[in-house]
């Protein structure tokens, strides 16, 4: 217990800076778990440039972004106005940088939504060659709350409908406002996520920025606010001749550079050259410049996601070792290998690398062990899915399960059908890897945000389920035939699905329906409606009573089908229509 508290202690806290890819942050998480298997007498299991023996996997994120000589200025009637890079303004990664100059035309929310008679635009609307002024999320009620949505804001406030809609009248630039009076943190940054979404600048401004920019266009007549106001109501294009916008930038890109941290606890006898991967993604989100579910900005410190199942794998490493060393000498044993994974948040692209660069032949792992999330189950419950990748597995692991209930106290949510979604285990699912994946059976709602801190983690139970994977992990290391992977294995058929709704759900308790434990930004759950919170309750008008099933269903789905779904929302039942996108 004091072991995993240390090492979630270490990994969760601000000094770890979020633990971003390419960030000093990352850098000394990655050296503290090197510094854990190095303890735990691993192995160092790869090579470095020079040849010596190294407990890093390189590889390159592709090109990062920077952007220097940043300026925005206006004149105003003859006004000159300046404004303070990191205080006023941020050019964000949104689009490129650029030399623009343009006249000032205020778009308000830049929507077009039909459905709900709010229409920003008409079809004779052109800013080509302008700047246009753009305000952020969607109209308000007084209080700053969505007039669309009663829980957080509707699928219109996000960028990508928005910038969209306004990038198709050929602006030269745009200029996002942080929606003075809106109720949303949001406001207080100039942080923004996103990358690529627009093919012009893209500047994002202070409401202070703002309103002093909106009263020298309107020579005092009026603020940002009642221009919000405005259009709050309706849709509005104001346009200002006098009032001219230049901002200017110098885009670099370097090489992005992040590493797996890999550590060997070899095995022994004829079995010893087979591999059994025990898995764990380090990194976070840093300060929520992407991936955050509350908007960048503030720390993310990432305690559960996934500081607690990185302290897992470090003293799984100490645990297995131990164990090893208990058994008796001619006892065949495969060996395991270690692998804090970086850069799963942004596309499992640690995991990726490793299965198309190996460090041992790829015919020789056995299976993969991920563990995501472990730190705050409820009710002792941890769903462990995809025992049916493999012949055999299921029927191996169940009396394991139970043992580990009776023992421990552990209830296993078990799931036969591989989860091949948002984690580690995808990338060796893909490659034909057999993978079981641990993760908490009931998610929480400060998954993605800053409220993810280390006070909130129960480390009773995950070290209760470190147990359990120590469980797991010591049969399969010994039992004398390898599993073989189930190509045909339920609807999974070894092929990813066809079509994504763009949500990660849960089981519920009473097998009642599946739980909305995120909405992800741009997709097709959020086109449609879904909120965080939700409870999936009919798909077609088929009962949804568990997540396996639900997957199941998702599988019979192609691009461009359209769905009818029902929802439990503060206890009434909501229909919501899901058109997934067609091929492109």
């Amino acid at each position: 217990m004091q072991a995993f508290n240390d090492h979630l202690m270490v990994l969760a806290s601000p000094w770890m800076d979020g633990r971003l890819p390419g960030t000093k942050g990352m850098a000394q998480a990655m050296d503290y778990v090197e510094w854990g298997f190095r303890k735990a007498g691993l192995a160092a299991p790869a090579k470095a440039a020079d040849g010596s023996p190294s407990y890093r996997q390189p590889f390159s994120l592709g090109d990062k972004r920077s952007f220097s000589n940043q300026t925005l200025t206006a004149s105003a009637k003859g006004k000159a106005l300046e404004f303070a890079l990191n205080k006023d303004w941020l050019l964000t990664e949104i689009g490129p940088a650029s030399d623009v100059t343009g006249e000032l035309v205020f778009v308000g929310y830049g929507i077009d939504n039909p459905d709900r008679n709010y229409t920003s635009f008409d079809e004779s609307t052109s800013l080509e060659g302008k700047v246009a002024l753009l305000l952020r999320f969607e109209p308000m009620k007084e209080a700053g709350t969505s007039r669309w949505s009663e829980r957080g804001w509707s699928g219109a406030a996000g960028f990508q409908n928005k910038l969209a809609a306004v990038a198709k009248r050929n602006p030269a630039a745009i200029i996002l406002v942080n929606t003075p009076g809106a109720s949303d943190d949001r406001i207080k940054s100039l942080k923004v996520s996103g990358s690529g979404l627009a093919k012009v600048p893209v500047a994002i401004v202070s409401p202070e920025a703002a309103d002093v920019l909106v009263k020298a266009a309107e020579d005092g007549q009026r603020s940002i606010m009642d221009l919000r106001k405005l259009a709050d109501e309706k849709g509005t294009v104001i346009a200002w001749p006098g009032t001219r916008v230049h901002l200017s930038a110098t885009e670099e890109r370097s090489q992005l550079m992040a590493e797996n941290v890999v550590g060997l606890l070899p095995g022994r006898g004829a079995i010893k050259d087979e591999i059994i991967v025990m898995g764990g993604h380090l990194d976070h989100l840093g300060y929520g410049d992407f991936g955050s579910r509350s908007g960048p900005g503030p720390l993310h410190p990432g305690a559960d996601d996934n500081a607690s199942g990185s302290a897992g794998i470090m003293l799984l490493a100490d645990l297995l070792g131990k164990e090893y060393a208990k058994l008796p000498a001619d006892q065949p044993l495969r060996s395991i290998l270690f692998i804090a994974f970086s850069a799963e948040e942004s596309g499992l692209n640690g995991s990726r690398h490793y299965v198309r660069n190996p460090l041992f032949p790829a015919r020789d792992h056995v299976i993969m062990f991920n563990y995501d999330m472990i730190g705050r189950m409820k009710n002792e419950r941890l769903s462990v899915s995809g025992s049916g990748s493999a012949k055999g597995l299921h029927e191996f692991v169940t009396p394991i399960y139970e043992k580990a209930k009776q023992d421990y106290g552990i209830v296993v949510v078990a799931t036969k059908e591989p989860d091949m979604g948002g984690s580690d285990q995808a990338s060796f699912l893909q490659a034909g890897i057999p993978a079981l994946f641990g993760i908490i059976a009931d998610f929480h709602q400060d998954y993605h945000t800053p409220r993810d801190v280390q006070g909130l983690i129960n480390r009773e139970s995950a070290v209760k389920s470190v147990w359990l994977f120590r469980d797991l992990a010591l049969a399969i290391a010994q039992r004398p035939e390898r599993f073989e992977f189930d190509t045909n294995m339920g609807p999974m058929r070894g092929s990813p699905l066809r079509v994504r709704l763009g949500v990660r759900s849960a089981d519920t308790e009473d097998n009642s329906g599946v739980s909305i434990a995120e909405v992800t930004t741009g997709g097709a759950a959020e086109a449609a409606g879904f909120k965080l919170g939700d409870k999936l309750i009919k798909w077609n008008k088929t009962t949804v009573t568990s997540r396996e099933q639900f997957v199941g269903l998702l599988r019979t789905h192609e691009p461009g089908d359209e769905v009818q779904a029902v929802v439990l929302r503060d206890g009434e039942q909501v229909t919501l229509f899901v058109k997934f996108p067609a091929k492109s």
